[in-house]
């Protein structure tokens, strides 16, 4: 992936979505907490008393934290929920029920051991649920023979409806895709620092001096910022719905087939948002629903569960026209704070806007006393860092890791 020439300094806009997708990032603490979470459960199920004991084969996190876009699912508290893939020494044709079933003894345990009264047993995964909220769930695979490195089955089973079958999937195959595909941007890594060094007034040690194993918000890509962004929306948007909302994994693939990415955040926000919406309305307009696999392993159909139907489509449309029609809003130069401020509240919720507004008068107020606020033609105020000069280039990005991730510190 290249990445187009940038127009430096960042914008009001810009400088805003970056503070709102810092404010969205877990906490090194939460980073940390969900890491431990994870290795605890696998070891507690592969313990000797355990009936998948000898059984475990590898465990290792799945969907947002292993692409590096995971985002804090309720931002006012910092909680976030984890995917963690459990490939087990199984037939991948075992019965689901039983599968799911005996995971779920393994985890939940005796009365009064570590996880017992914890545990849910879902339709393809079991779910640890911890006294702050963080959820993880876990998914049991087997391995299918001649297939790409770690493809198997997934066990679905819901009792309600005596719905029984096996999925292929490659959730490992997927994340290093999405990895190697998605370059480090060095120009949009110059401009999210800058920013934050304004906004902050100091140099987070967050940043400066990351825990190991989890790559700074500086250094993901504009593309997987976005995605952030994206998923935070949609979160949002989907709070009082009932029914499914798209899945991460479904934008994150989809991102993947759109040209250059952009070096500006809210260009990039449009430019995912624009392909995606694109895309659904061909299929309305076809009375078909959209089927999006994974590259590698297209036998993952990622789009089994949703869409579903036309007018799921339908309702995420015109989300993402929303989305564009706001972002078009907040960069125009005829909107002030007070406007802006009502527009993320609206796209990303109020915990996160309030970050980024604040941090923007913290920057302008700095930016004042060193004599270096600018002002555009109208007396708006304009922020940013100065511009930096040569072209951008792209290099080799450094891998999201299992735990993705970057934030302000706690």
């Amino acid at each position: 992936m290249t990445y187009q020439t940038p127009i430096l300094p960042p914008s009001t806009a810009d400088a805003l979505l970056m503070d709102v997708a810092r404010r969205i990032q877990l906490s090194p603490t939460k980073h940390d907490e969900a890491e431990q979470h994870y290795q605890a459960l696998c070891a507690h199920v592969d313990r000797p008393d355990s009936p998948l004991h000898g059984k475990v084969i590898a465990c290792y996190p799945g969907g947002s934290f292993a692409t590096g876009t995971a985002i804090a699912s309720r931002v006012s508290k910092d909680q976030h929920d984890v995917d963690v893939v459990i490939e087990l020494d199984i037939s991948p044709y075992s019965e689901p029920s039983g599968v799911l079933a005996t995971l779920f003894v393994a985890i939940n345990g005796d009365e009064g051991s570590r996880y017992h009264g914890r545990v849910t047993l879902n339709s393809r995964c079991v779910t640890v649920t911890y006294e702050d909220g963080t959820r993880v769930d876990l998914m049991p695979i087997a391995r299918l023979a001649h297939t790409p490195l770690k493809a198997g089955h997934l066990f679905h089973w819901r009792r309600e409806s005596v719905e029984t079958y096996h999925k292929p999937v490659n959730p490992w195959g997927f994340a290093d895709h999405f990895n190697r595909e998605v370059a480090f941007d060095p120009v949009f890594a110059t401009m999210f620092d800058a920013r934050r060094q304004i906004a902050d007034g100091v140099v987070a040690k967050a940043e400066t001096d990351p825990l190991p194993g989890r790559v700074p918000l500086s250094e993901k890509s504009s593309r997987v910022v976005a995605l952030q962004l994206l998923k935070r929306n949609r979160d949002v948007r989907y709070r009082s719905r009932e029914g499914r909302k798209p899945p991460s994994v479904v934008l994150a693939a989809m991102a993947l087939d759109i040209g250059p990415a952009r070096s500006g955040l809210v260009d990039e926000v449009i430019n995912i948002a624009s392909h995606i919406s694109g895309q659904l309305q061909d299929h309305i307009r076809r009375f078909g629903t959209l089927v999006v696999r994974n590259p590698s392993f297209p036998e993952d159909i990622f789009t089994d569960r949703w869409p579903g139907d036309v007018a799921a489509q339908n309702v995420y449309m015109r989300d993402l026209d929303h989305l564009q029609r706001q972002l078009g809003r907040l960069r125009s130069d005829n909107t002030n704070l007070t406007e802006m401020r009502t527009i993320l509240d609206d796209l990303f919720g109020e915990t996160a806007a309030g970050f980024a507004v604040e941090r923007f008068l913290d920057a302008s107020r700095r930016e004042a006393e060193r004599g270096t606020m600018r002002f555009g033609t109208t007396g708006r105020i304009l922020t940013g860092a100065p511009a930096i000069l040569g072209a951008a280039t792209s290099t080799t990005a450094r891998a999201s890791t299992n735990m993705g991730g970057g934030c302000i510190p706690d």
